[in-house]
């Protein structure tokens, strides 16, 4: 009598048995992965002291360091030091600290996901940030201009490419080429995109509209 076929489905039971844990496991994995970062992000959003957000950075950073493969953890730990230096008065030299931290992480991952357009985005934004006094103006502005290039060349519907742009353009002298009138087309491209995008999913970057709308608003009451 020839049993092979029976032992042809018990093969096939037992590589079963072997394979669907193995996938349960990889998606419970993936959804605390996801769960662990939302959660950090609503953290780090309320947060709004230096040393909460230091704090967020570094959990970011763990969790960049437990999932090797993903560019966000990282992105998210620079971000996180760059909303530091948006609250409280700080003087140069610890604006530029963070920044220093913020760069630190970003590198790790600009050169292994260097496809993604949020990252030379963010990288324009921390550029821009440096500027804190009238000689380091033209150096981080150009800078920060070609960054935002290749961010929009990557992803022309990426609307902190155009915040940020705006942003450029407002602070830059009039005298320069720079002021709110030349800056509104921006902003308000940016303003279209953000309120017709919607992210990906719940992790990717969203940040720039609230402050993009103060911007237009400064912008139209120049005019």
């Amino acid at each position: 009598m020839n049993n092979q076929p029976v032992k042809s489905e018990n093969m096939k039971r037992m590589i079963l048995l072997l394979v669907l844990p193995a996938l349960f496991m990889t998606k419970s994995l993936a959804s605390d992965y996801e769960k662990t970062m939302e959660t950090t992000l609503e953290k780090m959003y309320r947060s709004t002291s230096p040393e909460e957000l230091t704090g967020i950075a570094n959990q970011f950073s763990r969790i960049a360091q437990a999932e090797a493969d993903q560019w966000l953890p990282s992105y998210y730990a620079a971000f996180s030091y760059v909303r530091a230096t948006y609250f409280g008065e700080m003087e140069a030299g610890e604006i530029h600290k963070y920044l220093d931290k913020a760069q630190n992480e970003l590198t790790k991952v600009a050169t292994t996901h260097s496809g993604e357009s949020e990252i030379h985005a963010l990288q324009a934004h921390i550029y821009q940030l440096r500027i804190t006094d009238m000689s380091s103006g033209m150096k981080f502005s150009s800078l920060a201009s070609e960054s935002l290039a290749v961010a929009e060349q990557l992803n022309p519907d990426n609307p902190r490419v155009f915040y940020l742009k705006g942003m450029n353009i407002f602070h830059t002298p009039e005298a320069f080429g720079g002021g709110a009138e030349k800056a509104k087309p921006f902003l308000e491209k940016a303003a279209g995109i953000f309120a017709t995008l919607a992210p990906e999913n719940n992790l990717m970057p969203s940040w720039g509209a609230e402050h993009n709308a103060e911007m237009l608003s400064l912008c139209n009451s120049n005019e």
